[in-house]
């Protein structure tokens, strides 16, 4: 790298590196970018890209003069990435092992998360914290951020945290609504919501998060829906994950109706709603035909499902290593994102949370959260495009929080400077080829970290994309 300039625009930087790639394809390899960092404070890896291809031309940018050169030849720059359903107030839990044989252990699962999430609005903060930087370790800018509502209470810890974090996107506030009187969204949320969209315009929007299916009643489900519609906060909902849940809305009973029972929150309207042979996405269906949810999991998915999803125009979050760790396949068979994607259903990647991360491989301390993990997995599992999985990780899920798509692109500056939420680096074994998917495809076949490039990082500090 050379030495700063005191004529140097001290924001301004030329990468060059092994290749260039976005949801596109390869733009360039070898490749380069200008690129202008550090507009905000809060949010040093967003900046302005001013031009992007191969190197000779990046150069004869008119600011390319002024511009500090960085050398990466042994990196593929990226798009930052977005993590469109996560958990980060579980972070504090860590991973922690599942039998996905057992047919119960969804239920016990959750009975394990009760017990040791975080209570109290100063630790769900710090979990939240602590997942934010793990998530930035991971090359993710923007999250989908469940908040979850520990013993039943709503709160907005998380989405304070996460305006402090560096990242941005929704937290989606989440509520239960059970029992006679649970036909709307509950008075403590909606006031959360208008305290959270009282002070104008922020990084990190507040959203719904209706639980699910078996824990919101049809009635308030429709009614979030309806908050929504009429142009209140984004939408989300965990969908169609697991065997019990199939069970409690097709059949009425099961181990999710008796957790619910001992937890005091099962009624008979309750169970009134449910025991007619609907699947979960089924059962949802006047709830996504009211207004767009972004739907987490959706594991269990038969082809009407499917048609249900594309007509209401609901986008899926798949998390892939979550869905592995319950064992949604041998339940349900292989995961039917491709199917979906066919049909027009938007499909975009999730980590769920750190706690289904694989704990004999993966360390988040290390590795960070990242949907770069998803995206792989999908690349070296089903032999999915590196460039639909990367599209699945960029800008696919910006358009599911709300986000611009074309801040997530590294193709379109050559129509003049824009916006870009911040750019990656990953580590390569071997040169990138220009011609197919070479650049992408040396990505997703590597372990490298992505590291995400900000001021700090470049300005005479050494980049390093290994995992140690």
């Amino acid at each position: 790298m050379n030495p700063p300039d005191p004529a140097q625009d001290a924001r301004l930087v030329m990468l060059r590196a092994a290749a260039l790639a976005d949801a596109g394809g390869t733009l360039a390899a070898p490749g380069a970018v200008l690129v202008r960092l550090g507009f905000d404070p809060d949010h040093p890896h967003a900046g302005e890209l001013l031009a992007a291809g191969d190197p000779g031309t990046v150069a004869a940018h008119e600011a390319a003069a002024r511009a500090l050169t960085v050398d990466l030849p042994r990196a593929v720059l990226l798009p930052a990435l977005v993590n469109a359903h996560t958990h980060l107030d579980l972070t504090h839990v860590g991973p922690r092992p599942v039998d996905p044989d057992d047919p119960d252990g969804f239920v016990t699962w959750i009975g394990m998360v009760r017990r040791n999430r975080a209570t109290t609005e100063p630790d769900i903060s710090a979990s939240v914290r602590a997942g934010a930087a793990l998530s930035l370790a991971g090359g993710v800018v923007a999250v989908g951020d469940i908040a979850g509502a520990a013993r039943g209470r709503p709160t907005l810890a998380p989405w304070r945290a996460l305006e402090k974090s560096g990242l941005t996107g929704v937290s989606f506030i989440e509520f239960f609504a059970l029992g006679p009187g649970a036909r709307g969204v509950p008075a403590q949320v909606r006031a959360l919501i208008e305290d959270a969209h009282g002070g104008g315009a922020a990084p990190v929007r507040a959203g719904l998060q209706p639980h699910a299916p078996y824990t919101v009643s049809p009635a308030a489900l429709i009614r979030a829906a309806e908050l929504a519609r009429d142009g209140g906060p984004g939408l989300s909902v965990h969908l169609a994950e697991s065997a019990p849940e199939h069970r409690l809305i097709a059949r009425g009973d099961g181990p999710l109706r008796a957790m619910l029972i001992d937890l005091g929150v099962w009624s008979e309207q309750d169970q009134a709603a449910v025991g007619h042979g609907q699947s979960p996405v089924a059962h949802a269906h006047r709830a996504l035909a009211t207004a767009p949810f972004l739907a987490a999991h959706v594991n269990d998915a038969s082809e009407a499902d499917i048609a249900l999803l594309a007509s209401t125009g609901t986008t899926v979050a798949y998390c892939p290593r979550a869905s592995e760790y319950f064992g949604a396949a041998r339940v349900f068979g292989p995961h039917r994102y491709r199917d979906m994607l066919a049909a027009g259903v938007r499909v975009c990647l999730g980590t769920d949370s750190v706690i289904n991360l694989p704990a004999a491989s993966s360390d988040p301390e290390r590795d960070g959260l990242s949907t770069l993990d998803e995206a792989r997995l999908l690349v070296r599992r089903d032999g999915v495009d590196p460039r639909l999985a990367l599209g699945m990780a960029t800008t696919a899920g910006a358009a599911a929080l709300g986000l611009d798509p074309d801040r997530f692109r590294l193709a379109g500056s050559e129509r003049g400077a824009k916006p870009v939420a911040g750019l990656v680096a990953v580590e390569i074994a071997g040169p990138a080829r220009a011609a197919g998917h070479g650049a992408l495809g040396a990505v997703m076949a590597s372990d490298s970290r992505p590291v995400l490039l900000t001021p700090g990082r470049l300005l005479g500090r050494t980049v390093s994309c290994r995992r140690e």
